[in-house]
């Protein structure tokens, strides 16, 4: 069996993989899903482009947030509202209420609160890392 030397970097190694995964399959799905609905490849590059603005925006922001508030804290609440978003697009589809406006505004949010974990991620690794 694998002896793991820090287990807080162990576990917060996993969790990135398994959330790169995710991100991979949304990053093929989304503009796929909105191909599928509408037939129009300018509709799906429109709601793509609604996933990538939020970095844009607030991603000066976000690394300023990181240093002001406690970064665990914004990893837990970034990740549940992700989790949270994710699960109203299979929801939304299954009641057919799916429009190319909700799924634009799904995926704005969902960037959003992704645009706040990846700095608070990145400048609480050294402190999981003991000298």
């Amino acid at each position: 069996m694998m002896k793991v030397y820090n287990k807080n970097i162990f576990f917060l190694w996993i969790g990135n993989l398994v959330s790169s995964i995710g991100d991979s399959i949304y990053i093929i799905a989304l503009p796929w899903l909105i191909l599928e609905l509408t037939d129009s490849t300018s509709m799906s590059a429109i709601v793509t482009m609604s996933a990538y603005l939020p970095v844009l925006l607030l991603g000066i922001f976000a690394g300023s947030m990181s240093d002001l508030y406690n970064r665990k804290l914004i990893l837990i609440i970034s990740d549940i509202l992700r989790a949270i978003l994710v699960l109203t697009i299979p929801i939304s589809i299954s009641f057919n209420s799916t429009t190319p406006l909700t799924i634009g505004l799904t995926a704005f949010l969902l960037s959003s609160a992704g645009t706040a974990f990846s700095p608070a991620r990145d400048a609480l690794t050294p402190n999981l890392v003991s000298k």
